[in-house]
């Protein structure tokens, strides 16, 4: 069964500014995009890494479904509850393995020097090679038996109370992911990490130049990075990031800087390879946090998003202009940011936002109503890339424009908009172009935005990420 998919790089709990602060903007920023997502009618790819490893995923999967027990419980309409237990939030994968907690067994065994699978989510035991490998035998002794969840080793539950309620958590992930149309085995990306880390290496000083002036990238910047792959190309293995993130832990206040920049290039690649292979065919929302006003990791993510494009179309699996690193195609643009730069806007604690768009899910008059809006957005936003990708093909000699939003797509945007204002009050904020929700995070309060058009550089300044989404990195999610 097909359906609309999105992989969130906000998942990515080992990005540059993300740490175990359990009121880090971060683990916000994944849940209201996660939300916005939702409330335009896709899923949420969550592959075998993040569904297993990044406390921002498993903080949302505990919320979404979490609440939708609790809705399901309090529902006494048979149809409403049914609608509820086929709703698929996310679509988890896995690759070389059988299934999410096997994929997550053999990762935690990956403990050799040269092949350290590095935890997030599971920090406290990452150098502990006994108790990852004890943690794995447990995963793996549950097998496929939907009536049997692992056991947490002893240790864990006693010394770890903040990783035996992760360890609950993946297990409730893991059981869903064994329900229809809910995970599948992930195919090969058809591009890796290394694929797109050599298709930038290789880049004739010209062909560079001409790249880090089309996406407003420092020449100095794009130059550093490309040295430093084909430095090391010969001494890391570039299909892993973990390189990418060594050079920063072992960096100098000289050199900090630029390994920076390094690690986010490598990461935004990274996500896409994750993206693809999780059937992600609606899409890789691709965003940079600035909560510490690093600008050059925004110039870096947007270069990455640039080879990303140029690199599938040397592969002939975009429609873009051959020969060129522009900027990506936009489709959706996103912002978090602090809910006092949005006044006016609504906050509502994360688990009640879930709450209401369960209620909405359980509501059949409501539901019929938000399924009939995103299906006619959706349908515009397939057309909207088609149309983009066969212009890109007509101007490949020509200087790119930015692509404007056609009038029936941007009527859809603000009709949707409308319908979810009505069937959800009080709860988003919405004009014609941007689609609005205030959070509350721990003792902050934060907002995010989708919009079609694109953003105004004051709405930029003030946030603490931008996110840009890449279409076109998968045809189509199989079960």
């Amino acid at each position: 069964m097909c359906r609309r998919t999105v992989f969130l790089e906000s998942f990515d709990s080992t990005r540059a500014t993300s740490n175990d602060d359990v009121h880090h903007p971060n683990r916000a920023q994944a849940q209201t995009e996660a939300l916005l997502y939702l409330l335009l009618g896709r899923s949420l790819a969550v592959n075998n890494t993040y569904g297993s490893d990044s406390v921002s995923v498993l903080e949302l999967v505990d919320a979404v479904l979490t609440t939708r027990d609790e809705t399901v419980r309090r529902t006494t309409d048979h149809e409403a509850r049914e609608r509820l237990g086929q709703a698929r939030p996310f679509i988890v994968t896995w690759f070389g393995a059988d299934s999410l907690l096997s994929a997550f067994a053999g990762q935690l065994r990956q403990v050799d020097p040269n092949r350290h699978f590095r935890l997030s989510g599971w920090s406290p035991i990452d150098d502990e090679v006994d108790r990852r490998r004890e943690l794995a035998d447990s995963l793996d002794s549950a097998g496929d038996n939907p009536h049997q969840p692992p056991t947490a080793p002893a240790w864990l539950t006693k010394e770890y109370e903040g990783l035996a309620e992760r360890f609950e958590t993946l297990a409730r992930l893991a059981e869903y992911s064994r329900t229809p149309d809910a995970g599948f085995a992930a195919s090969k990306p058809t591009i890796q990490l290394a694929d797109y880390l050599d298709h930038f290496a290789r880049l004739e000083q010209e062909e560079l130049e001409g790249a880090a002036r089309r996406l407003d990238c420092p020449l100095d910047l794009a130059t550093a990075i490309r040295d430093e792959i084909n430095s090391r190309r010969e001494h890391v293995n570039l299909g892993s990031r973990s390189w990418a993130h060594a050079l920063v832990a072992h960096s100098t206040p000289e050199d900090l800087r630029p390994h920076e920049g390094t690690r986010e290039f490598v990461d935004t690649l990274y996500n896409a390879v994750l993206a693809e292979s999780a059937g992600a065919q609606d899409g890789y929302m691709s965003s940079v946090p600035r909560a510490d006003a690093r600008e050059h990791l925004k110039q870096m993510n947007a270069l990455a998003l640039g080879v990303i494009r140029s690199c599938r179309e040397s592969q002939g699996l975009s429609g873009h202009r051959p020969g060129h690193v522009d900027p990506a195609d936009r489709t959706i643009s996103g912002v978090f940011t602090a809910a006092e730069t949005l006044p006016g806007l609504p906050v509502t604690a994360l688990r009640q936002l879930f709450t209401t768009y369960w209620a909405l899910v359980a509501d059949r008059e409501r539901w019929q109503a938000w399924q009939d809006s995103c299906d006619r957005l959706n349908s515009l936003l397939d057309q909207a890339e088609a149309r983009r990708a066969q212009a890109a093909q007509r101007q490949q000699d020509q200087p790119r424009t930015t692509g404007r939003v056609d009038n029936q797509l941007r009527d859809a945007w603000a009709a949707h908009v409308n319908t979810l204002r009505t069937n959800l009050p009080g709860t988003l904020r919405g004009g014609d172009e941007s689609l609005v929700v205030g959070a509350q995070h721990g003792a902050n309060d934060y907002g995010q935005l989708l919009q079609i058009e694109d953003l105004a550089p004051e709405v930029r300044a003030d946030a603490l990420a931008v996110g840009e989404h890449l279409s076109g990195l998968a045809a189509s999610v199989g079960g």
